[in-house]
């Protein structure tokens, strides 16, 4: 049986574009999810005051190093200003333990800018970059930074979320300086997620298409074979051979289905086999009925026919008296044949289980009836097929019979092998030989009903003093047509 190819390779790589369509948007969704807890945890960090704090302590620092009127360089004011983008962003001690999703969602989410108090820029960070907002020269929170140390400015939700902060920067006299302000804008984590590329990205598509190849192959290995030879297994039940079982002993849900599977291809061959042998039994017995109501009735008649025949003939013609006992030891013959037959077709049991017990029983009776010393070589694994059975029963039977009356012989040996994929049937007796294969209705017969089955061969050896051997060969397991 051919390998199936073709139905359900397909099932292989409609699962690999199922993971595919399944794990893109649900990989989207754990990033979103994962980025918009530590986006919250951000910002309340931030709103409960981090931002500010660390703003205001950043501004003290610069304030003890401004000297008078004269402030410090612009690059050691460019510098402090850096150092605070990279505080703020760092995750120990920046504004939250999740500060790294700033730079998820951003390429620079800090810009800091220093002003003198007249609120002209003295530095920024980070450099070529964005530059924080300030607040217009007549808003009172310059005054509340000089005042307080500190001001939250407005901020924004939507479309980024922006946090701004200005604290003053007071000398070591306690004298207004100037002014730091930080600005955080972040856009919203489904924005960033559906807007822009990250370089998980490229890894992501990278994973998904060696899992979907992998996952194929686990379906070409462990699924797909498998469903393969439950489909051929099923093709050749639906074609009537029960014998094909599927080889799957695994302890899985597959495994589970092709046992229960077998099981149900035994209990259909044994139905089928039940339903075959009730129309033989049906069959044999019909024909029982014919023959009893018309041939051994008509055997009887003409055995009276014969008896009042030789009364009439009288005793003193003795060819004709001769001629007349041969006749009644053939009538005789003829109806102890045809009730043998009779028995055996109205015999309940109809075909079934093995055939060599049905041979040995066959060969038995026969022995005893002629008297023959039997010898028996029978393979007890060969099963009794509805066809071949009777086929085979019925070569023997007449095989014996021709033994009985021709071969004056005194042994019989019957044997029954399976040789690869044929079944051999020989019936062998130690007689006179010299049979002619071309001549008598029972070997044309025997050889009919040989060349019936499946690639059915008959042949008979009978050398002169050499003893006859009646030899058939079929196929086992098919079924003639």
């Amino acid at each position: 049986m051919s390998p199936r190819r073709h139905p359900l390779q397909g099932l292989t790589l409609k699962l690999a574009l199922f993971y595919l369509l399944v794990s893109v948007p649900a990989l989207a969704l754990i990033q979103w999810t994962i980025v918009s807890i530590e986006f919250h945890e951000l910002f309340a960090a931030v709103n409960s005051g981090r931002l500010a704090t660390m703003t205001q302590e950043a501004a003290a620092e610069i304030g003890r190093h401004w000297s008078g009127d004269q402030p410090p360089s612009d690059i050691e004011l460019g510098t402090r200003a850096e150092a605070l983008v990279l505080r703020l962003e760092r995750p120990q001690d920046g504004l939250a333990p999740s500060s790294y999703v700033m730079l998820e969602l951003a390429k620079e989410p800090i810009s800091v800018a220093i002003y003198d108090a007249s609120g002209r820029t003295l530095a920024s960070a980070p450099v070529d970059s964005w530059s924080a907002t300030p607040p217009e020269t007549t808003h009172p929170a310059w005054e509340q930074a000089d005042r307080t140390g500190i001001a939250d400015l407005p901020g924004e939700e939507t479309p980024e979320r922006v946090r701004r902060v200005l604290a003053a920067i007071h000398d070591g006299d306690g004298i207004l300086r100037g002014f730091l302000l930080t600005e955080l804008r972040l856009p919203l984590p489904w924005r960033r997620i559906t807007g822009q590329n990250s370089f998980e990205w490229p890894i992501l598509l990278v994973y998904l298409v060696i899992f979907s190849l992998a996952t194929a192959f686990f379906m070409v290995r462990w699924v797909t074979r498998r469903l393969n030879r439950i489909a051929d297994a099923a093709e050749s039940w639906s074609d009537g051979d029960f014998s094909t079982l599927i080889p799957d002993e695994s302890g899985d849900e597959l495994g589970r289905l092709s046992r229960d599977l077998n099981r149900m291809a035994v209990e259909l061959m044994s139905l089928m086999r039940s339903h075959v042998e009730l129309a033989s039994l049906q069959e044999r017995q019909r024909i029982a009925r014919d023959l009893h109501d018309t041939v051994k009735q008509k055997a009887f008649a003409l055995n009276l026919h014969i008896r009042a025949a030789r009364r009439l003939i009288g005793v003193d013609n003795d060819a004709a008296m001769t001629r007349m006992d041969e006749s009644f030891e053939l009538i005789g013959d003829i109806q102890r044949e045809l009730v043998q037959v009779l028995d055996e077709l109205r015999s309940e049991r109809a075909p079934h289980g093995f055939l060599a017990p049905r041979l040995r029983e066959l060969g038995q009776r026969w022995t005893r009836i002629s008297r023959l010393q039997g010898e028996f070589d029978l393979d007890d694994t060969i099963l009794d097929d509805a066809v071949h059975g009777e086929a085979l029963l019925r070569i023997t039977e007449e095989a014996l019979a021709n033994v009985l009356r021709h071969s004056r012989a005194t042994r019989v040996a019957i044997q029954l092998r399976r040789q690869d994929e044929q079944i051999i049937l020989s019936i062998a007796d130690n007689g006179i030989g010299g049979a002619d294969s071309s001549s008598g209705m029972g070997l044309a017969n025997m050889r009919a009903r040989a060349e019936g089955l499946p690639q059915g061969q008959f042949e008979l050896i009978s050398l002169p003093g050499n003893g006859t051997e009646v030899r058939v060969r079929c196929n086992y397991g098919a079924r003639s047509q």
